[in-house]
């Protein structure tokens, strides 16, 4: 009597597996007849993909730093509007964001969200152009999102190590690209858009400048410049730290941007600055002289070469100067005044066609209130900084800020940018700009232990947050 119910039962499974093992292999045939076997594959891997990356947080950061990293800008998805490797890697990881995971809203979530509100209604509402609104919200907000969310699962010391190892990786590959004058990516040739504007090699001054799978040589050495106060959060033993360190700094330097290399510098400084604890510190004599080493031997190059580039590179200075031009055709709101497009996917402004300047670009495609809004964030993570009220990501983000009036968030730099402003929102939700408090030291549950080190308290006055990493 009692085995009758649990033979049923049995019988049940038994049929409901056989049920859908028949209509799994009634889609593997259909499947690909209808829409062709590519997409089938690509369709079982991609799902095989969010399933693994919402079990294993630490697996999906790994997935969008490489994408990030190493794949190029050009390879992506076109239609209904373009998708680069990161924005897909970004989608493939955001159900990992989610899972198990509450996100509570803290004041630069809240500035994130204002900003990309504004241009969301810009773009519904026909006053900005719909390409742009898409970037903001499939590459910049998508991006900030992995770095707020996916990075508060999979914890704040895992993902430092990351960056720093595969930042650092790339960096070697475009050290090897600059001396054995090989990039595998300009290779594979896409028929789009992307690589016809990105994939090729830029010369200065005689010499090819690396750039990696950024697609630019400033997206590249700014993208490393990103990665040095990292480093120097990390738990490494002095001589790893150091080493890290010079070969992020020589990765900036074959890129020979101008922009990349002063970023490296801010970076570094900034660090050595603003980082007082003493654990941060270790090594620092050492970094210094790996410093001072790699500028004894680079910078009679890249005299050199910015010598031979002469008049081009003032030119390029002067055009950049001029885009202050446009600041009066600004409008509150949407596109500034001036703007034409003589035809599909060619636009000018004022009769300027390249705006190469972050928040000049966020004004004439958005409007000054937007830009005004970026600005005054920059203003707030300044006094964080040097306060050392911040973090190191909060430093990594700052010392790429100078480069922003130079150059527009192009190619992948641009989600990279965004995925650390992620990070920086996460710590300011933890470490809120107040002095150390004893009674919030001593609750524990005021943060994820996953998040930080077994000796740093969510309210620490000191610039890093995490212990050393």
């Amino acid at each position: 009597m009692i085995g009758m119910p649990l033979a049923s039962r049995q019988n049940g499974q038994v049929f409901s597996g056989l049920a859908i093992a028949l209509v799994i292999g009634i889609g593997a045939v259909l499947a690909p007849a209808a829409v062709g076997s590519v997409y089938v594959i690509a369709a079982v891997v991609g799902i095989l993909l969010v399933l693994a990356t919402a079990a294993h947080p630490k697996f999906a950061v790994l997935l969008w730093l490489l994408s990030a990293c190493f794949l190029p800008f050009w390879v992506g998805v076109e239609n209904p509007f373009y998708l680069p490797a990161s924005s897909l890697a970004g989608l493939l990881v955001l159900c990992g964001a989610f899972v198990r995971n509450p996100w509570r809203i803290g004041r630069v979530d809240t500035a994130v969200l204002l900003f990309c509100a504004l241009c969301l209604v810009c773009g519904v509402v026909g006053l900005s152009r719909p390409g742009d609104v898409t970037n903001v919200m499939t590459q910049w907000l998508l991006s900030f999102v992995v770095g707020r969310l996916l990075v508060q699962r999979a914890g704040l010391p895992f993902t430092y190590r990351a960056i720093a190892y595969i930042f650092s990786a790339a960096a070697v590959c475009s050290i090897v690209e600059f001396f054995f004058d090989w990039n595998p990516y300009y290779g594979w040739v896409v028929n789009n858009t992307q690589y016809l504007a990105w994939g090729h090699e830029q010369d200065r001054g005689g010499i090819v400048r690396a750039e990696w799978a950024f697609g630019h040589s400033i997206a590249l050495g700014c993208a490393l410049a990103m990665a040095i106060p990292i480093v120097f959060n990390c738990k490494f033993q002095p001589a790893v730290r150091a080493g890290l360190i010079a070969v992020l700094l020589g990765g900036t330097v074959v890129s020979f941007s101008r922009s990349g290399m002063i970023s490296a510098v801010f970076a570094l400084l900034l660090s050595l600055l603003f980082f007082s604890d003493k654990e941060k510190t270790r090594g620092r004599l050492a970094v210094v002289l790996v410093l001072g080493a790699i500028a004894w031997f680079a910078i009679p190059k890249i005299l050199s070469v910015f010598a031979e580039e002469g008049r081009r590179a003032t030119i390029s200075a002067d055009y950049r100067i001029t885009l202050i031009d446009l600041i009066p055709s600004m409008n509150p709101l949407g596109l500034a005044k001036g703007y034409t497009e003589p035809s599909r996917g060619e636009f000018y402004f004022q009769g300027f066609k390249s705006i190469d300047s972050t928040f000049v670009l966020l004004g004439v495609s958005f409007g000054f209130v937007v830009a005004l809004l970026a600005m005054g964030g920059v203003g707030w993570l300044t006094w964080r900084v040097v306060r050392r009220t911040s973090s190191a990501a909060a430093i990594s983000v700052l010392a790429v800020v100078p480069a922003l009036f130079t150059v527009a968030l192009i190619t992948q730099f641009g989600s990279i940018f965004w995925f650390f402003l992620g990070i920086l929102s996460l710590h300011d939700s933890l470490n809120p700009d107040r002095k150390a408090d004893p009674e919030a030291q001593s609750d524990p549950s005021r943060v994820d232990a996953r998040l930080i080190g077994t000796k740093s308290t969510a309210v620490s006055n000191k610039i890093g947050l995490v212990e050393d990493v």
